[in-house]
């Protein structure tokens, strides 16, 4: 028979253990705790690291910087309530995505930045790209997210593309992904730059007017660009009264007079050229397209060419209403700025339901066309996710 004491000693001990046991686990949890939040900011650490704008770079970025070094994420399986992929690649309901090996260069359209705001209050930041491109670093992707001249000639933005990434990117692979006029400026690089010390695996085009745009044509015949062939004339006669030898007797465009020093240009002629961002324009328009830029920008024999185009209803209220309706009567299906058949480079991938700014992950509703996609049956996020994982099963 137990005594009254033993009895007492037994339910101390018991009480004791107890205690113990739960101080214990409160250590225990309060160490994994730590464990997990410092895991967290690690990756949220690396993710910043792996979304690069070079733009913004204080110092040139050497090749053995941390952001070439950073370990893939395992972070690869994302469920999703999706019942179909978007993209052309037929995802099973909760997929596998995964970040391709080599880093991916986003490449802006007419009117694009890379962000806006400053770095020290990242809340007041708009980016060009809505945050597609953190989504790929958290998959684990390498992201060079750039910026070249909003309205500059085809020209000009692949030679500052270049000049970007030539300094940070010696002796690196990269896959190019470019929304809309961006695929014209990686094409010409592609085809016309040939001392690139970093190698391109592939580019993919996001609706990108490879045939030009109508929509540019009318602004080229409605808006003043019309007048080209004027402003060229005088503008030649100008600068050959003030120094013959500049200028060559034939083939002159506005192209070539917007990269002419202003002081060579008659003030006026200088200002029409300023306001009517004739290189940009000019460079989009069908004809150039189809008759100069694409005759004259083979492609490069070691790189792949993907293209996406985009086509849904827009009614005419909406801002990209009477440009679908333009090129819906020349060309087809479009996104309101770009059709299908232009958009078509390369191997075409799949026509996504979507307009042209939801592409770059820009959810601008009051833009948009039918009332299912604002539900968000096109999700721009899931898109790239799937892209990069087709890239990945590319081999690049």
């Amino acid at each position: 028979m137990v005594s009254s004491l033993s009895l007492s000693f037994i339910t101390q001990l018991r009480t004791a253990l107890i205690n113990r046991h739960a101080s214990l686990s409160a250590l225990i949890s309060k160490a994994q705790r730590r464990i997990i939040l410092k895991r967290k900011r690690s990756l949220e650490d690396s993710k910043a690291l792996r979304v690069l704008y070079p733009r913004r770079l204080k110092k040139r970025l050497k090749s053995d910087d941390t952001f070439f070094n950073t370990v893939a994420l395992a972070e690869v399986h994302i469920p999703t309530n999706k019942t179909s992929a978007l993209s052309g690649l037929h995802s099973p309901l909760t997929p596998n995505y995964v970040a391709p090996r080599a880093p991916i260069v986003l490449c802006h359209g007419l009117y694009g930045f890379d962000k806006r705001g400053p770095d020290t209050f990242p809340f007041l930041q708009v980016h060009y790209w809505g945050g597609i491109e953190q989504a790929l670093a958290k998959l684990g992707a390498k992201v060079i997210v750039t910026r070249v001249p909003s309205t500059g000639s085809i020209w000009e933005r692949a030679q500052e593309l270049h000049e970007i990434l030539k300094t940070i990117l010696e002796n690196k692979e990269i896959n190019f992904v470019a929304h809309s006029m961006g695929g014209l400026d990686c094409r010409y690089l592609l085809s016309h730059i040939k001392d690139r010390s970093y190698r391109a695996r592939s580019l993919t085009t996001i609706s990108t007017p490879h045939r030009g745009s109508p929509v540019m044509d009318w602004f080229r015949d409605h808006m003043g660009l019309g007048m080209a062939d004027a402003i060229v004339t005088a503008a030649a006669k100008n600068m050959r009264e003030q120094d013959p030898t500049t200028v060559p007797s034939s083939g002159w465009t506005l192209a070539d007079l917007s990269r002419m020093p202003t002081s060579m240009l008659d003030p006026v002629v200088a200002k029409v050229i300023q306001l009517l961002d004739t290189p940009a324009y000019a460079n989009l328009t069908t004809d150039y397209c189809q008759h100069y830029f694409n005759p004259n920008t083979p492609d490069d024999p070691n790189v792949a060419y993907y293209s996406y185009g985009a086509a849904t209803d827009i009614p005419m209220w909406s801002f990209l209403g009477l440009p679908h309706q333009w090129i819906k009567e020349k060309e087809g299906e479009n996104d309101g700025i770009v059709s299908v058949q232009s958009a078509k480079w390369g191997r075409y991938i799949k026509t996504l339901n979507a307009d042209h700014w939801d592409l770059n992950g820009q959810r601008y509703r009051w833009r948009t066309s039918k009332p299912e996609l604002a539900k968000g049956k096109f999700d721009p996020v899931d898109f790239y996710m799937e892209l990069a994982t087709f890239l990945y099963h590319q081999g690049h």
